[in-house]
């Protein structure tokens, strides 16, 4: 499995954008201008002087914005082509980081090394997701926290754009697949990730509380993809808010 995750994200690296080249400034500025929470609630701007971990860094996007606010950053990936493209940005932006290759459920960091460990749209597609949360508690100091973005079960986008245009009107689900089946292929800018998983808001609680205190999720990023365009925002009453919004952004301390 982790050969064939390796072989994906080797060819769909997030951010680099390599059909529509973009230089750093616009790639940031695409980045928090359409997940415009992201500011708000990771407080990018509170991590000036604290040692922080990105696990999978993909195109360095947040390792760089991390840097740019003064924090010293050590950014992690499994994938060669993505260790590359953090570099190259973090070079075309000036800004000084660490790069290392290395899997997330076996970090090369001691124990409570680390302030932060920031991981943002990777859990969701490891499997081993209990080793890679006991590799990030043991890294934290304690009081460290453990910032990240998982997709969410429970949204709009999952209930129409995967279960509804590809499972039922595609007829994918009358022909076998399972819902995992149909989120790992259908959840990301190019088909065939072979693992993705959604959670509740409820199952990720649970997950994280088992290593983790002073749990928040929110969801937020109320999107939804067509089948001639990704990630349309949507505007709900204010009585719902964000709440079936794509993504579940957390926050937790060791």
């Amino acid at each position: 499995m982790i050969k064939n995750r390796q072989e994906y994200w080797s060819r769909n690296v997030p951010m680099t954008f390599a059909d529509v080249p973009m230089s750093y400034e616009e790639k940031r500025r695409f980045r928090y201008e359409l997940q415009d929470y992201m500011q708000r609630f990771f407080r990018f701007d509170e991590l000036r002087d604290k040692l922080v971990l990105e696990i999978g860094s993909g195109a360095g996007i947040d390792s760089a914005e991390m840097l740019r606010n003064g924090a010293t950053v050590l950014s992690v990936d499994f994938g060669v082509l993505s260790c590359k493209a953090t570099k190259s940005l973090l070079q075309e932006a000036r800004l000084d980081g660490e790069v290392i290759m290395a899997d997330a459920a076996h970090l090369p960091f001691k124990r409570s090394a680390l302030d932060v460990v920031y991981s943002y749209g990777v859990v969701h597609h490891i499997p081993e997701v209990d080793k890679v949360l006991m590799e990030v508690h043991r890294c934290l100091r304690d009081g460290g926290e453990f910032l990240g973005m998982v997709y969410n079960r429970d949204s709009l986008l999952y209930a129409y754009s995967i279960l509804y245009l590809h499972g039922s009107k595609d007829g994918l689900l009358s022909s076998g697949y399972s819902e995992d089946q149909l989120s790992s292929r259908f959840s990301e800018r190019s088909e065939g990730n072979p693992y993705t998983k959604c959670y509740t808001a409820h199952e990720l609680q649970e997950r994280l509380s088992g290593f983790f205190r002073d749990i928040r999720i929110n969801p937020c990023y109320n999107v939804i993809d067509m089948p001639t365009m990704r990630k349309m925002k949507f505007t709900l009453d204010s009585s719902v808010g964000d709440e079936l919004g794509w993504h579940l952004a957390f926050r937790a301390k060791r």
